[in-house]
């Protein structure tokens, strides 16, 4: 799977093509993983859609001084199936640095998303300035990227911390910004909100999400030593 284009996998178990081990340097708080803490190898997720009916499977690893999410989406929405692929890599501080998504229902389209040193995007080759403030792409149809400002924010119990992200639609991957916010309520748990809308996220030992609200729920969680 290259940086240039989308190359879809002839099958789910050809989704990642370089495994390897997810390692941080990082340290914030001792035991806890918003520290940035070292990722035991790769890391997979399976989840299930509750809110409509979805299977995905999600894997990350560590990649160019950073992290890689690459995940494979099945989605059945307003009577139609879809078939969405996503690739997002970030930083070793979680830090979206470029992502490719992918929608298939018969037809096929894509969207290319870049975020410069600078901070500004860029949408298949157009600046999207709109996007400026954001930090975190977010997907539309998946938990797995709600992992990136978990990560990032390193939060505290407190007050919510806002963190508005480039929000990528789904079946028409238009992106927008979408303001909302994290607030951790205990050690593993977080408290999503983006307008009247709010979910509990339940997280692992290293931020993916297991349980969020009755959208998704994790039915397999492996990977690590």
């Amino acid at each position: 799977m290259g940086r240039g284009g989308f190359e879809p996998p002839k099958a789910l178990g050809q989704l990642i093509y370089s495994q390897s081990r997810l390692t941080t340097s990082v340290s914030a708080r001792p035991d806890d993983f918003t520290d940035n803490r070292w990722v035991p190898n790769r890391r997979f997720v399976l989840w299930q859609g509750l809110a409509s009916p979805s299977l995905e499977r999600m894997i990350m690893t560590e990649s160019e001084g950073g992290f890689e999410l690459a995940g494979i989406i099945i989605q059945a929405a307003a009577g139609t199936s879809y078939v969405a692929r996503y690739f997002v890599h970030v930083d070793g501080g979680w830090r979206t640095l470029d992502a490719m998504i992918e929608v298939e229902n018969g037809t096929r389209r894509s969207v290319s998303l870049t975020r410069t040193p600078s901070g500004q995007w860029v949408c298949d080759g157009r600046a999207m300035p709109a996007l400026h403030d954001c930090v975190d792409v977010d997907l539309e149809w998946t938990p797995a990227t709600n992992t990136l400002p978990i990560r990032r924010l390193s939060l505290d119990a407190g007050g919510p911390r806002e963190a508005t992200a480039a929000w990528v639609r789904f079946p028409s991957l238009m992106v927008e910004p979408l303001v909302q916010s994290y607030e951790r309520l205990g050690r593993r748990r977080y408290r999503y909100r983006s307008g009247a809308f709010s979910a509990d996220l339940e997280v692992d030992d290293d931020g993916l999400v297991l349980q969020y609200g009755t959208n998704w729920q994790a039915v397999a969680v492996g990977g690590g030593s």
